[in-house]
C-alpha cells in the first residue's frame, strides 16, 4: 500500500485520499466553475480548459508522496518510531516536477502560464522568488525519484478519472531531473515579458486566477483530510422571522415588521442600508442573505468585538453553531477563553481562511487577501457566489475605502453580491458606492427618520469645568456615560471619580488593558449590569455595543463619531429625558487624535452650537451632510490604497509576501506594541511551559510605540526560559497602566 497519510488502514492510503479529494473538486467545480467564467474569459481561458488543469492539477497535487522516502516516514510515524531527517523531502516539489509536461503542452493555448504547477507547488508551503522554502531539496544532489513502479500507480488514478497522460512519458529515463531545468520550467512559465499573450491580460487578472485556483486545491485537500464536513448554512426568511420573534420575546420586547426589514428582504441585488443605531439592521442584512443560495455569508465588521458580538448572535439565535466561524486577530485567544476551549485546531484554521458557510471577520481578513499573504488563495477562493455584508462602512479612512472598493469589485467578479450599511451615509459616501455598484437608490428606513431619541447640547467648556453637572445627573440616579478622545483623559477621570467618592461604582474602559480584563468590562457593559453608575470610555464606545445610557458627555469629535457615540444614548428608546452634552476638545484632541482631520472637527463645533434641541434622525443626517459638504474622499490616501493592489500582482503576481513584511489594511492605525506587565509574569510562564499559547495574549496590553519607546522599553524583563514581553510597570484592572509621569499624548 502508498500511504498519503500516517493512517493504517485503508483511509491513511494515497488512492483512498486522492480520490476523496478529487470527488470534493467535483462537488466545487459545479457550484463554483460558472461563477469563474467571467475570469476565466478575461484571462484568455476557457471553463473547459480549467477544469481539464485543475482535474490534473487535483490528481497530482500529491504525486511526489508516492517516492520511497517519504513513504518510509509514513510507515515510520505509524509504527510510532522516531523519523530519521534524511528522509525528508518536500513531496509537492516532486508533484510539480512530474506535471512539467503537461505544462509544455498547455503552453500551446493562448495565454497560460502554468497556474495549476504553482498552486500544486504551493499548496503547503509560502512561495517567493527564490523559492526559498524548497532550499534544502534544490540542495541536495540526489532527489528521490519515482521508480517506474510507482509512477505507474500514481497514474492509474489519472486514467480512472481523467483517460489523459501527458503526450511525453512520465518516466526518469525520457525526463531526466536537474535543478537547473526546474528553475529554466519555473521562470520561463512566469516570464511575462516573453508571452505576447500576456500584453492584452493585466497580471491582476492572472494572480486572482492562480489564487483562485490554489485555493480550490486547498479547500479540497483540507476537506477530504478533515473527519468533519462542512455544512452548508440554510436559513429561509420565514425561519429567520421565527428566530427573530423568539430572540426579541427572550429579551422582553415584541417583534413588530419593519417597512425597512421588509424593503431589504425584497432587494434583489446589491443594496446600500441607511438606519438608525438599534434599528435592526444586522437582522435586515440576514432577510436580505436568505433569499441567496449563495456558497456562504460573510460579515465584515469595523473591529473585534463587533465582530465577537455578532458571532455570538448568529450562532445563539440565527444558525447551527457548526456553520459559523470567526476571523480576526485575537480569535484563538478568544475561543480559548469560552468553557469550550478544546476547539480542534483544524476548526480555528478554518475560520482563518473563512471556510466555514456562516463566517463574521473584521474586514481587515477579507482585505489582506489582495496582500498575498497568510492563506491568501482559500481567502479568495470563499468570495466565489458569496454575500459580504460590510457594516459601519462609515468607519473607515479614504485608504481602507479603497480597498473595500477593489475588494467588492473582485467580489462581483467573482458573482458575489453585496451589502453596505451605516446610520450615517455621508452623500460623497454614497455617491460613490452607488456609482460602483450601480445602485438608484438606497433603503432608507424611512419610518425611523423622524425618531427623537436623545436632546443634544453642546457646552463651552473644558472637562475640569462640566464636572459639576456630571456630579449632579449622578446624584439625581442618572445612567451616564463619559466619552473621551484619548486614553491618559480616561484615566485621570477615574482617578479624579474614585478618589472624589470611593463608594460611587465607576468603570474605565479603554483599549490599554489586558484582553481579559477588556472582555469583562464589555460582558458588564452589554449585560446592562448595575455594578457601575458612571462608565468613562474612549472610542472603543463607539462602534457597534450594543449599549444605553440616560446622559452622555461626550467630548467634542468628528460629527460622524459623535452619532455613533449618541447611537449608545437612549439606545432603545427606554428614557424620557435622555441627553447628549458635547464639550470642547483638548489640545491633545486637536494637536493629536484628530490632527489629520481639524477642518471637520471645526466644523462640527461651529454646527452643533447652533443645532441645540432634541434632533431627530432626519436631522442629524442633515449635520453630517453640513459637516462633509466638499469633502473629498479621492484624496492622496485613497489613491494609495487604490493603487496597492495593483502593486502587489505587479511586483509580487503570484509569489507570497515575504512573512517579516507586514502591510496595513488601515493608513491611520496607530504603531502598537503588546507587552506583559509583570504582575503576570508567573501565570504567563505557567500557560507557556503547559504550551497554551493561546491564553497568553489574555495578559498582553498594547500600547502605542511612542508610550514604549519613552516609558516602558527600558522596564522589559529578559527570560531566556521564556521570550516575552515582560515589563515592569504598573497595572491595575480598574485603570490599565499607570506610568510614571503623565504622558502628553496619546
Amino acid at each position: 500500500m502508498y500511504y498519503a497519510k500516517p493512517i493504517n488502514g485503508e483511509k491513511g492510503s494515497y488512492y483512498y485520499h486522492v480520490s476523496k479529494v478529487y470527488e470534493t473538486f467535483e462537488n466545487e467545480l459545479k457550484e463554483t466553475l460558472k461563477y469563474l467564467t467571467p475570469l476565466l474569459n478575461r484571462c484568455g481561458e476557457t471553463p473547459e480548459q480549467y477544469e481539464q488543469k485543475m482535474k490534473i492539477a487535483i490528481l497530482m497535487h500529491d504525486f511526489g508522496k508516492l517516492n520511497c522516502n517519504f513513504q518510509e516516514v509514513m510507515r515510520t510515524i505509524i509504527r510510532g518510531e522516531k523519523v530519521n531527517k534524511k528522509y525528508h523531502f518536500r513531496h509537492e516539489l516532486l508533484s510539480f516536477y512530474y506535471m512539467l509536461p503537461f505544462a509544455g503542452e498547455w503552453k500551446k493555448q493562448k495565454a497560460d502560464f502554468g497556474y495549476p504547477l504553482f498552486a500544486v507547488i504551493s499548496h503547503h508551503k509560502q512561495i517567493d522568488q527564490r523559492f526559498d522554502s524548497f532550499e534544502r531539496e534544490f540542495n541536495k544532489k540526489n532527489w528521490p525519484l519515482l521508480s517506474n513502479e510507482e509512477i505507474e500507480y500514481g497514474c492509474k488514478l489519472l486514467d480512472e478519472y481523467h483517460g489523459i497522460r501527458p503526450q511525453i512519458p512520465l518516466n526518469t529515463e525520457s525526463f531526466p531531473l536537474t535543478i537547473k531545468l526546474i528553475l529554466e520550467n519555473i521562470f520561463s512559465l512566469l516570464s511575462m515579458e516573453e508571452r505576447g499573450a500576456f500584453k492584452t491580460i493585466s497580471r491582476y487578472d492572472l494572480r486572482l486566477l492562480y489564487a483562485i485556483a490554489k485555493g480550490q486545491l486547498q479547500y479540497c485537500d483540507w476537506m477530504a483530510s478533515s473527519e468533519e464536513e462542512i455544512r452548508k448554512y440554510t436559513l429561509t426568511q420565514d425561519e429567520l422571522i421565527q428566530r427573530l420573534k423568539k430572540k426579541l420575546e427572550e429579551e422582553g420586547r415584541t417583534y413588530v415588521e419593519r417597512p425597512f426589514h421588509k424593503k431589504c428582504a425584497q432587494a434583489q441585488g446589491d443594496v446600500i442600508a441607511i438606519a438608525p443605531t438599534g434599528s435592526g439592521k444586522t437582522e435586515a442584512s440576514l432577510l436580505w442573505a436568505a433569499q441567496f443560495d449563495s456558497k456562504k455569508i460573510i460579515f465584515c465588521m469595523p473591529t473585534k468585538v463587533t465582530s465577537n458580538s455578532i458571532y455570538e448572535r448568529m450562532k445563539k439565535y440565527y444558525f447551527n453553531p457548526k456553520v459559523c466561524g470567526l476571523s480576526h486577530s485575537g480569535a484563538n485567544t478568544y475561543f480559548a477563553l469560552q468553557e469550550n476551549d478544546a476547539l480542534p485546531s483544524f476548526t480555528l484554521l478554518h475560520g482563518k481562511a473563512l471556510i466555514p458557510s456562516v463566517m463574521v471577520s473584521t474586514v481587515d481578513q477579507i482585505l489582506t487577501s489582495g496582500f498575498n499573504s497568510t492563506l491568501w488563495g482559500l481567502k479568495e477562493y470563499a468570495l466565489i457566489n458569496s454575500t459580504v455584508i460590510f457594516d459601519e462602512i462609515q468607519s473607515y479612512d479614504t485608504f481602507t475605502l479603497a480597498l473595500i472598493t477593489q475588494t467588492i469589485k473582485k467580489i462581483k467578479t467573482l458573482g458575489g453580491r453585496v451589502m453596505l450599511m451605516s446610520a450615517t451615509f455621508p452623500k460623497f459616501l454614497l455617491k460613490h458606492f452607488q456609482d460602483l455598484l450601480d445602485i438608484e437608490k438606497p433603503i432608507i428606513a424611512e419610518e425611523l427618520m423622524d425618531r427623537k431619541s436623545n436632546t443634544w447640547r453642546y457646552i463651552e467648556k473644558n472637562l475640569e469645568d462640566i464636572r459639576d453637572e456630571i456630579e449632579e445627573y449622578l446624584q439625581q440616579g442618572k445612567k451616564v456615560a463619559l466619552v473621551v478622545n484619548d486614553i491618559e483623559t480616561a484615566k485621570r477621570e477615574y482617578d479624579y471619580w474614585h478618589e472624589k467618592n470611593e463608594s460611587l461604582r465607576v468603570l474605565c474602559l479603554h483599549s490599554e488593558f489586558t484582553m481579559e480584563d477588556r472582555i469583562k468590562k464589555e460582558a458588564l457593559l452589554l449585560e446592562g449590569s448595575k455594578d457601575y453608575q458612571l462608565v468613562i470610555a474612549t472610542q472603543v464606545l463607539e462602534v457597534s455595543l450594543d449599549v444605553s445610557f440616560e446622559i452622555m458627555f461626550s467630548e467634542c469629535a468628528p460629527i460622524d463619531s459623535l452619532v455613533q457615540r449618541a447611537g449608545r444614548c437612549n439606545r432603545h428608546l427606554e428614557f424620557e429625558n435622555s441627553e447628549f452634552i458635547v464639550f470642547d476638545p483638548s489640545e491633545i484632541s486637536i494637536k493629536y487624535v484628530y490632527k489629520d482631520s481639524r477642518a471637520i472637527l471645526e466644523k462640527t463645533q461651529t454646527i452643533l452650537k447652533l443645532k441645540q434641541k432634541k434632533l431627530a434622525e432626519r436631522e442629524i443626517i442633515d449635520m453630517i451632510e453640513e459637516v462633509y459638504d466638499g469633502f473629498d474622499i479621492y484624496d492622496e490616501n485613497y489613491e494609495e490604497g487604490l493603487q496597492l493592489y495593483q502593486n502587489i500582482a505587479d511586483e509580487l503576481f503570484i509569489f507570497d509576501l515575504p512573512i517579516d513584511e507586514k502591510l496595513a489594511t488601515r493608513r491611520f492605525d496607530i504603531i502598537k506594541v503588546a507587552i506583559i506587565p509583570t504582575i503576570f509574569k508567573e501565570k504567563v510562564e505557567e500557560l507557556y511551559a503547559e504550551k497554551e499559547y493561546a491564553k497568553i495574549p489574555l495578559y498582553e496590553v498594547p500600547v502605542t510605540y511612542s508610550k514604549y519607546r519613552r516609558w516602558i522599553a527600558a522596564t522589559r524583563v529578559e527570560d531566556e526560559q521564556c521570550p516575552l514581553p515582560f515589563c515592569e510597570v504598573e497595572y491595575s484592572a480598574e485603570r490599565g497602566i499607570k506610568y510614571d509621569d503623565s504622558p502628553s499624548i496619546i
